[in-house]
């Protein structure tokens, strides 16, 4: 695969995708001010000038930054196997694109001229996630996210875009259309301790998804609870059996891959533990290394060995095991517990970087540093973080010699080999 050439691509994509957008704009009804999802009015259209500002001061004019992060060691998971068409792939892309595919960012708006088309042509995010703001229609979303990979494919030919969303039935479903199958809750699905029933949902789910240009679900919810309520696990759980859960892993990773979707098991390593909504505070789970491992890791150790792509890690302070930093950020739980002890080897996705839970407890750089230290490959952005301006704070933090070029391939190297399981890398692009 060639590199991105640095003159005249930029302009000819812009065109191809104010051509795209001009076609589309014309089949889909106007959309008023009040729809438009919260900013959406307030950011640039794609054929007006690139914001060059970061929205953060930088690193190295943060008087609180300075000697904050660099006694943290050195990361101990080693490189991913040497993979010659991975390497190549690597190495077709700048530092910037490099630094992108770490990223999940949101889709501001319905049209890619909001915002989408400017963060893929500048860094290159590894994919999006989509939101009910986002469309009206299963054709608007169509028509999204091929105009999403259509951009992707131009700007780096042959890697295409992960697309997920929060699929998971009940009351967490991102798209509800009338002519979809739509399922109960896993609480509701999980009282028949049926595996087929189980393998069905998934399925119908996952084949639903596909048809709309979707290639990643953040499901299936691992988590043990064992109330069907509204708190922030609740009936989102199968329930509070580990091995009844456990036995649902298989069939559902299963049902997944066959509909060609990459499934995301969530919140590692249990936020059933608390009722405490990581979106707005830090939980803080006083259990003990062995309960932990005896009850709610059970269903996650089982998806480890059914060979699940991604595993999405829960905001959770674990006192007893970790009384410094949550899980997202933890040493002993990404390094030790994940990828020592249960043995993954894949894609690590934090739930979104924005919640309350980090953000109002550890400040950005730290954050990302320990994210790109400790090989937490995708971080989910939500709202608040433009993965532009996040790609440029990491960027500083390598000149700064707090992370390396090292630090950024790991996980560029997990997020390409699950993109090429699933068919989203070309090997014949050019």
């Amino acid at each position: 695969m060639r590199p991105f050439p640095r003159a005249g691509r930029p302009i000819l994509v812009l065109s191809f995708v104010l051509a795209l957008v001009s076609c589309v704009t014309d089949e889909e009804p106007t959309r008023t001010t009040s729809d438009a999802p919260p900013l959406a009015q307030d950011l640039p259209r794609l054929d007006e000038p690139a914001r060059r500002a970061p929205a953060y001061p930088r690193l190295l004019d943060d008087p609180e930054y300075a000697g904050s992060i660099g006694a943290l060691p050195a990361s101990v998971v080693p490189r991913p196997p040497t993979d010659p068409e991975l390497e190549s792939l690597l190495a077709s892309l700048t530092l910037r694109q490099r630094i992108g595919q770490r990223f999940m960012a949101p889709v501001q708006g319905d049209r890619v001229s909001y915002g989408a088309g400017r963060q893929i042509l500048e860094v290159s995010p590894a994919g999006f996630i989509l939101y009910p703001w986002n469309f009206r229609t299963a054709d608007d979303v169509r028509r999204l996210t091929e105009s999403l990979q259509f951009v992707a494919n131009e700007v780096t030919p042959g890697i295409s875009l992960l697309l997920s969303s929060d699929q998971e039935g009940g009351r967490v479903a991102t798209f509800r259309f009338p002519e979809f199958v739509r399922f109960p809750s896993a609480a509701s699905v999980g009282r028949f301790a049926d595996p087929s029933l189980v393998r069905s949902a998934a399925y119908i789910t996952a084949r639903q998804l596909h048809d709309l240009g979707m290639n990643m679900n953040l499901a299936p919810v691992l988590d043990l609870y064992d109330v069907a309520d509204d708190s922030i696990i609740g009936d989102r759980s199968y329930g509070a059996d580990p091995a009844l859960v456990a036995g649902f892993v298989r069939p559902y990773l299963e049902a997944a891959a066959q509909a060609g979707i990459i499934a995301t098991a969530k919140h590692f390593p249990g936020h059933g533990l608390t009722r405490v909504d990581s979106h707005l505070e830090l939980p803080v789970v006083p259990v003990s290394r062995d309960e932990l491992f005896a009850r709610d890791l059970v269903p996650f150790r089982e998806a480890v060995a059914a060979g699940v792509p991604a595993i999405m890690t829960g905001h959770l302070l674990f006192d007893r095991i970790d009384p410094f930093y949550p899980v997202t950020l933890s040493r002993i739980f990404l390094h030790d517990i994940l990828r020592r002890e249960l043995g993954f080897t894949g894609v690590v996705v934090t739930d979104g970087l924005e919640m309350g839970a980090l953000r109002d407890n550890y400040s950005l750089p730290d954050t990302l540093v320990r994210l790109f230290r400790y090989d937490v490959d995708l971080i989910l952005l939500y709202r608040q973080y433009d993965v532009v301006d996040m790609v440029t704070i990491v960027e500083e933090l390598v000149e700064l010699g707090e992370l390396t070029e090292d630090d950024v391939n790991r996980g560029v190297l997990r997020v390409l080999a699950m993109k090429r399981a699933y068919g989203l890398i070309d090997r014949e692009a050019p």
